[in-house]
């Protein structure tokens, strides 16, 4: 039986919200190079790290650590992409048939966001 991942799944939710705190914390370190990708595999390694330091950081909507007016105009400009995803997605029905697909359509989808 093959892995149906659909557009409402809590699994889809989870990596954008992991790509936005990763992402946030990335972006506070000045780390600014595939942003998306490093995020997710950050995620996907580990976990378990990530609960327990997703229970520590601030909501994904605040800035958090950002002090750099470029790394926070990404992270807004980022936050403002994950919110358009989801509209298309359900409009789309979008599935996916692994976690693997799902992380490099959510790559291939927010690659330009600067």
């Amino acid at each position: 039986m093959a892995l149906k991942i659909k557009w409402n799944d809590d699994r889809v939710r989870g990596a954008t919200t992991a790509i936005l705190l990763l992402g946030r914390e990335r972006l506070a370190r000045g780390e600014t190079t595939d942003l998306i990708a490093r995020a997710l595999a950050e995620y996907r390694a580990d976990p378990v790290t990530y609960k327990l330091n997703k229970a520590q950081w601030p909501d994904a909507k605040e800035p958090g650590p950002l002090q750099n007016p470029a790394h926070l105009a990404t992270y807004r400009n980022l936050q403002d992409a994950i919110d358009r995803l989801y509209p298309k997605m359900q409009q789309a029905r979008r599935q996916f048939n692994s976690l693997l697909e799902l992380d490099n359509w959510l790559i291939a989808t927010l690659k330009h966001v600067r």
